[in-house]
């Protein structure tokens, strides 16, 4: 809200910083909600602090989807596209229909809100090459 540091008070200033928490509370009170990707951090263990290790959530998003062993994503869902996709997903309800994996298509395309750095796309890339070659 501030054109030049010549009209920044502390009020606004304040206002600012209150508004990032504001949004970090929110965005970690939807990640409490996720099975699956609910953190970016291990902590390791008592015995061993040094094995504290940080996963970027793109990065467990990406490795799930290329996941060869492919269990059923639990926090990531498939929207159907088709009249075939839409029967299954309406049938699933009913009767144990698998739903289309993810990684099925050979076309992945990830949106992110807020964008992505360049360091983001390397690491999308390499993880799908070598974890689902042939993908786009």
């Amino acid at each position: 809200g501030c054109e030049s540091s010549l009209n920044l008070t502390s009020q606004k200033a304040t206002d600012a910083v209150d508004g990032i928490f504001r949004s970090l509370r929110d965005i970690a009170r939807v990640r409490m909600h996720m099975k699956q990707f609910h953190s970016i951090h291990n902590p390791g263990s008592n015995t061993h602090q040094a094995s504290a290790s940080y996963k970027p959530l793109l990065r467990q998003v990406v490795e799930e989807i290329c996941n060869p062993d492919r269990p059923d994503p639990v926090d990531i869902e498939h929207i159907s596209s088709g009249l075939t996709d839409l029967l299954k997903t309406g049938f699933s309800m009913f009767m144990k229909v698998n739903r289309p994996h993810p990684g099925d298509h050979p076309l992945l395309i990830i949106f992110m809100l807020g964008g992505v750095s360049v360091s983001e796309v390397k690491m999308v890339k390499d993880l799908v090459a070598t974890r689902k070659p042939g993908t786009q």
